[in-house]
């Protein structure tokens, strides 16, 4: 063989092994960056399950402060005098939402109690009770889970001093923690499967859950002693019980000796990250080790479904909660908000109104112009309607040619300016498309303001209120009159 060709085959052997080693780089490279990328992903997912508990924490410490602001208000304005009648005590104090309540003064002798136990006026409950003592200091105080003083049953407590002639008073009142707004928000904090999350005291003791049963005991031993171990002095990490592998994350309440506790498994948090998912994309890179064009295509696959799959799945969201013709809320939406504003409205008063606007003779619009006409009037007089509420405000279809709005904070009088607006838009700007001779859509609104009842009675209250506007020639605003409330609606 001659030295030319030796040196040819030596050229090419190194060609081959320099080539070798590059692959062998590259794969290795692609290896550590997707381990990196799936170590990435994984920290995100964790990161934005610490930043759901803290903001839950945080709407938990708003939530306090609202009440201490109300409770001070309260304080000041009803238990400032010289006494107090157990009967006015009483009836204030469940006024504001309070269970068991207790009004002492400078020296934490209890000047009333609530429910009465004449027993203990006079008496000095501060030693038992270190929220009444820090009240009497002078500083506001949120209890852990403790005895209430005239029962003796389990609650959580808000204390709350205020000057009065007398000097210093304090005003302290409990209530069920999982029956307000607050323990209906743990109940939906978290979306992620098999979740659960507790609102603990400083003992451990529960002070509200996600869960639909509580169960027998009220600590968090009781409900998840590997998370109750695990959580004490961290606020994040992992641990192992009966329902497999958990991830936790804890966050303080401010102002309060309270936590969040967040529990979800490990096997639903990390799912898109974890299992099936990621033992595809180690395939992936085996292939590409072995063929590096059929791994990429591969992976191109697998990234294209992925994005069918999460369009899909925000196209689904969107059916369920906006009507796709009218782009408003979707009357499975609209009763949801409905519902949630309703509820704020019992507790906290601070008025209700709901409107029915119906679009006036639609069914001649279809007739003489067609349905997508029709259609296209509804869009146009959804998107109207939309343009005069505030941001507070909502709006839905509630099926066929009729629209619900809700407008929290407003009274009948209000509502009727609100509803007037919106008539006058629509006569003004919502015509029928297709020909410019043909006559304003005009809309007629029903006006109900809520006062007592479910929410199913006062929509009533709205088509009643709707149907007499019909019965008056259309075209106009009516408002709920009690005198109303056994008419029938027309056909």
């Amino acid at each position: 063989m001659s030295a030319r060709a030796k040196l040819t085959i030596g050229w090419r052997g190194i060609t081959v092994a320099l080539f070798l080693v590059a692959w062998i780089v590259s794969i290795t490279i692609l290896a550590g960056s997707l381990s990196s990328s799936q170590s990435q992903a994984h920290d995100a997912i964790t990161q934005r399950l610490v930043a759901r508990a803290t903001q839950g924490a945080e709407f938990a410490s708003l939530y306090v402060q609202g009440i201490f602001t109300r409770e001070n208000a309260l304080a000041v304005d009803q238990f400032a005098t010289g006494s107090i009648s157990a009967q006015t005590f009483g009836r204030l104090s469940s006024d504001l939402g309070f269970g068991a309540a207790v009004l002492l003064d400078s020296r934490g002798r209890v000047l009333q109690v609530q429910p009465a136990k004449p027993a203990l006026l006079g008496q000095v409950i501060t030693g038992k009770y270190a929220h009444l003592a820090s009240a009497v200091a002078g500083r506001a105080a949120v209890s852990n889970v403790v005895p209430s003083a005239a029962r003796g049953l389990p609650v959580v407590a808000f204390a709350a001093p205020f000057p009065s002639p007398q000097g210093r008073r304090v005003f302290s009142g409990a209530f069920d923690v999982a029956h307000t707004p607050l323990g209906a928000y743990l109940s939906h904090m978290i979306t992620t499967a098999g979740n659960r999350v507790y609102l603990v005291d400083a003992n451990g003791q529960t002070i509200a859950t996600s869960l639909s049963s509580p169960g027998a005991t009220g600590s968090l031993k009781g409900f998840d002693p590997g998370l109750a171990a695990a959580s004490v002095g961290r606020t994040l990490g992992s641990y192992k019980s009966t329902r497999g592998a958990q991830a936790f994350v804890a966050a303080p309440v401010v102002g309060t000796p309270w936590r969040i506790i967040v529990s979800v498994p490990e096997r639903s948090l990390y799912s898109t990250v974890e299992g099936t998912s990621k033992t595809l994309a180690w395939v992936a890179v085996a292939a590409l080790a072995l063929a590096g064009l059929i791994a990429i295509g591969l992976a191109a696959k697998l990234l294209a479904s992925y994005r069918r799959v999460t369009a899909l799945n925000h196209q689904l969201d969107r059916v369920a909660h906006v009507d796709p013709l009218t782009e408003v809320q979707s009357r499975r939406a609209i009763e949801d908000t409905l519902r949630t504003v309703f509820a704020a409205e019992q507790r906290h008063r601070m008025g209700l109104s709901v409107l029915m606007a119906d679009v006036d003779h639609f069914k001649r619009v279809n007739d003489t112009f067609g349905h997508q006409a029709g259609d296209r009037v509804l869009a146009q007089v959804a998107a109207t309607l939309s343009r005069v509420l505030r941001s507070d405000d909502s709006i839905g279809r509630w099926g066929g040619e009729e629209f619900l709005v809700i407008l929290p904070s407003t009274d009948a009088a209000g509502a009727r300016l609100v509803a007037e607006r919106m008539r006058a838009e629509i006569a003004s700007s919502a015509r029928n498309p297709g020909a410019d001779t043909i006559p304003a859509v005009t809309v007629t609104i029903g006006v109900a303001e809520w006062t007592s009842g479910s929410v199913d009675e006062l929509i009533r209250q709205a088509d009643v209120a709707l149907y007499a506007g019909k019965a008056a020639g259309r075209d106009n605003v009516q408002t709920f009159a009690a005198s109303r409330a056994s008419e029938a609606a027309p056909a």
